[in-house]
């Protein structure tokens, strides 16, 4: 059977139809790519995939002395960079790859290969199955995150490529199980109140929408309701400003998971942007108004704010407000005041790639 046939037989059975859609049933919260008819016919990942890490043992890249968590040990970070190396370079290749297939709508077949073998290969190691602290769970949410999202926009393609996703699948569902007890059974910790626990409800949730467990998901839900019914009136997050002259900084990171949270959500029926008196938008508003003048969050917190991280083009560094494109599409009003903060796309593997090409049509070719 030659190619062509092959791709207008799964075409005809309707494999490829775009459909919000996800294979679990339940509903994607953006376009996944739509003209996997066209392929370049490249069935075969033919780069170097990351090798899997089985453990992990961090720690906090904070001064011990430090109550509010702002003072960065130099040491401690050093530790923490080189510990943690392996699994973002992991992430990195998964997101870029599962990235550059939705960008060309499907086209770019084999980069959805690469993400599906690096998925798989992890999956087929267990892959982060023995976290020797809490810090390391508390990490590792962000990897679960941006990996359920690219796994998300490459699943349509395992059909195309013959490739049995069930280990993968598996592998999430493990990992965001084991996650959830880690808020769930510890006590009255600030971390189970503050941004660690929106990032793992974002991890939790992502793995619901793509494995199609709806447990998963409300945990997410009930983490994105902790942390966006707290948003006091001016739109502050109290716990992320006590981080003091890292409260921007903690805002912005803050807002990646909920706002995440948010579009899986409300995709699937729950509601979500509008929850406490719209306390997102005015979560949002007020972080990124800091970005633009920090003099108002320095005086609720009582510390001149650390400088944020700069892009090459002189803007604030993408990864840190990746999370404004998928704001942007739910609130369009907002676009005129705030798109001058970034140039697209926007990229965070923590979040699932370039989340501007994910997100917006615009961004494909």
């Amino acid at each position: 059977m030659t190619l062509n046939v092959l791709k207008l037989l799964v075409f005809a059975l309707g494999a490829l139809s775009v459909s919000n859609v996800s294979a679990s049933g339940y509903n994607l919260p953006f376009t996944p790519a739509r003209h996997l008819e066209d392929n370049n016919g490249r069935f075969v990942c033919e780069e170097k995939l990351p090798q899997p890490v089985e453990k992990l043992e961090l720690s906090s890249i904070y001064k011990d002395e430090d109550e509010s968590r702002s003072t960065i040990d130099p040491k401690n970070k050093k530790r923490y960079e080189e510990a943690i190396a392996g699994t973002r370079a992991f992430l990195t290749f998964v997101t870029r790859s599962a990235s550059n297939f939705t960008q060309t709508d499907g086209n770019r077949l084999d980069e959805a290969a690469c993400a599906l073998a690096a998925l798989d290969l992890w999956a087929r190691a267990d892959a982060l199955s023995d976290l020797k602290t809490r810090q390391s769970f508390l990490s590792t949410t962000r990897i679960i995150a941006g990996s359920a999202v690219a796994y998300m926009q490459v699943r349509s393609a395992a059909r195309l490529l013959n490739f049995d996703t069930d280990r993968i699948e598996r592998w999430l569902t493990r990992l965001a199980e084991e996650t959830v007890p880690v808020y769930t059974e510890s006590g009255e910790r600030r971390s189970n109140l503050q941004n660690h626990r929106y990032w793992g409800g974002f991890a939790v949730a992502a793995v619901g929408v793509a494995v199609g467990r709806q447990d998963l998901l409300q945990f997410g839900y009930d983490s994105y309701k902790i942390g966006v019914c707290q948003v006091t009136e001016e739109g502050v997050l109290p716990l992320e400003l006590d981080r003091k002259k890292k409260a921007r900084d903690y805002h912005l990171h803050a807002l990646a998971p909920l706002v995440m949270l948010a579009s899986l959500t409300e995709a699937n029926g729950y509601q979500a942007f509008a929850l406490c008196d719209n306390g997102l938008q005015r979560l949002a508003r007020f972080s990124l108004e800091s970005i633009i003048d920090p003099s108002r969050m320095e005086r609720l917190s009582g510390a001149q704010q650390v400088k944020l991280p700069k892009g090459k083009n002189g803007l604030t560094r993408g990864d840190r407000i990746a999370w404004l494109e998928v704001y942007l599409q739910k609130y369009p009003e907002d676009r005129a005041k705030y798109e001058g903060l970034f140039e697209g796309p926007l990229y965070a593997s923590t979040l699932g790639g370039r989340i501007s090409v994910v997100y917006s049509l615009d961004f494909r070719n």
